[in-house]
């Protein structure tokens, strides 16, 4: 996951680093193209002296050409050669060994002609490039630092622009991590002077005002269809439980009487845990105490005593001093599914253990293939067809645990089913 001011400065960056790489050899080039033509204009400067000085001396020819031959021995980049046909100027640069300086050196040269008392004279005229080069190296290395510098600058500015602009954004988010639908208010949104973000709070503060509106009313018909069906639910299981005692019922009759007693039990049972469950997601289990694990979990097992010894199932505890801030009712009802659960896919002659492992609270028992996990935690969702239950027992323990941020697990290894709690 990478953050949104990222997203959009990373393309800045990366087009600024191309242009930067570009920009090195494009200036190298054009500063030694300026240099060329200005070497070139020199030279050019320096043939004009060089015959105008030579023709208004107005010395022989013998003396000029003595000067001129004391011009090429002694003055480093000229050569003098006399011709009797003008040849076009030529301008180029080369690399070759220089006498004076004892290594290879890099000239920019201009060969051309003069005129000197009637003799026509080809000139060569060479400049040395090695400091012009080292000229430009530098020049090249500050316009590369300036850029750096202009690059880490618009970085700078344009994240604490965006922080600025974006901070609407960003305590919008905070406001919606922190909304709850069981608080029944929308959550406050900030103000903004930016069209956009004002629109965007205005379609949220719409879409938690019908929420918060959806969730009333299932919230209602949830509680009042659950408190509803407890009379009519008592009332058919108390007359069920008179025809049950009645003498004048043959055995049909009485196994009809059975299997509808049992699913009135199983009706009854659902219709609490839904009951439960509306009020678990409805923050009505508020009060909360410090609670020994170790202690509710020996009381605990102590009821399930009779179920492990008729299953043949073996009991260990391995639950040292740890203490948990929750509402009691929740805690032992999370237990109590956990321990149900274990039992229900732990087959006969199995064994059952509870272990704490530092903040974790770890239920294992033998099983004999792993359980469904996209059915696990969903409301009457079977996890096994083996052993087919209501289907909310571990949809109520998740719904404690996200009440209280812990974390329910669970996987299968080595023959054995484990779900962990971590606190």
């Amino acid at each position: 996951m990478k953050k949104l001011l990222d997203q959009s400065l990373r393309p800045l960056v990366i087009y600024a680093m191309a242009v930067l790489i570009v920009s090195i050899p494009v200036y190298f080039l054009t500063i030694n193209w300026i240099w060329e033509n200005e070497l070139d204009k020199h030279h050019y400067a320096i043939r004009e002296k060089l015959e105008k000085r030579l023709t208004s001396l107005d010395l022989p020819d013998s003396s000029v050409a003595s000067m001129i031959n004391v011009l090429d021995k002694v003055q480093p980049g000229f050569s003098f050669t006399q011709t009797t046909a003008p040849s076009p100027d030529s301008s180029y640069t080369l690399i070759r060994f220089d006498t004076f300086m004892n290594d290879r050196e890099q000239f920019r040269c201009l060969t051309t002609d003069i005129r000197v008392n009637g003799t026509l004279l080809r000139v060569l005229i060479e400049t040395n490039m090695e400091e012009i080069d080292e000229t430009i190296l530098a020049i090249a290395a500050v316009t590369i630092f300036f850029f750096i510098v202009l690059l880490a600058g618009f970085v700078y500015i344009n994240r604490k622009t965006s922080l600025r602009v974006w901070r609407p954004f960003y305590e919008t988010l905070n406001s919606l991590h922190a909304f709850r639908l069981e608080g029944g208010k929308p959550a406050a949104l900030p103000a903004s002077q930016v069209t956009e973000f004002t629109d965007l709070n205005q379609g949220l503060d719409r879409l938690m005002q019908a929420s918060l509106a959806s969730y009333k009313q299932q919230k209602e018909f949830t509680e009042n269809a659950s408190h509803e069906l407890q009379t009519p639910l008592a009332v058919v299981k108390s007359k069920l439980d008179l025809l049950l005692q009645s003498r004048s019922l043959d055995q049909p009759q009485m196994q009809i009487l059975e299997d509808a007693y049992q699913a009135i039990n199983r009706v009854t049972r659902i219709n609490k845990n839904l009951l439960l469950l509306a009020k678990i997601e409805h923050a009505q289990f508020d009060n909360q105490q410090n609670i020994s694990v170790a202690g509710l979990l020996g009381e605990l097992s102590a009821q399930f005593a009779d179920r492990f010894e008729s299953s043949s199932i073996r009991y260990t505890q391995q639950v040292s001093e740890m203490t948990l801030q929750a509402n009691p009712m929740l805690l032992e009802i999370l237990l109590t599914n956990l321990l149900v659960n274990a039992l229900r896919y732990t087959p006969a002659g199995g064994s059952v253990s509870v272990r704490a492992d530092q903040r974790k609270l770890i239920f294992q028992n033998t099983g004999i293939s792993p359980l469904n996990e996209q059915n696990l935690f969903r409301r009457f969702a079977q996890a096994s067809v083996e052993h087919a239950g209501s289907g909310l027992g571990l949809a109520i323990a998740r719904e404690i645990c996200e009440r209280y941020n812990w974390q329910i697990t669970y996987d299968f290894d080595c023959g054995h089913h484990h779900f962990t709690v971590s606190f």
